[in-house]
């Protein structure tokens, strides 16, 4: 699966170790990410999206789907 996120550094030229460097966790976990295996915190979705210069929603759109279902749900 290529996500939303992968795409997004790929296309700004951005390797993966540098992101997770400049975000200040390992490759391996950015790759958990990208890969969809794991879900990124809100914190961490708002530093990332700022260094590749894109708006949160666009580079985890399923973060946003998860937001609305919660309200809903309450």
């Amino acid at each position: 699966m290529v996500t939303t996120l992968k795409l997004e550094r790929i296309k700004r030229g951005i390797q993966q170790w540098r992101l997770a460097s400049l975000v200040g966790i390992s490759q391996t976990e950015l790759s958990l990410y990208e890969g969809g295996r794991r879900r990124c915190p809100a914190d961490l979705r708002h530093r990332i999206a700022g260094i590749l210069e894109a708006k949160t929603e666009v580079i985890f759109p399923e973060s946003e789907l998860e937001q609305l279902s919660e309200h809903r749900q309450l």
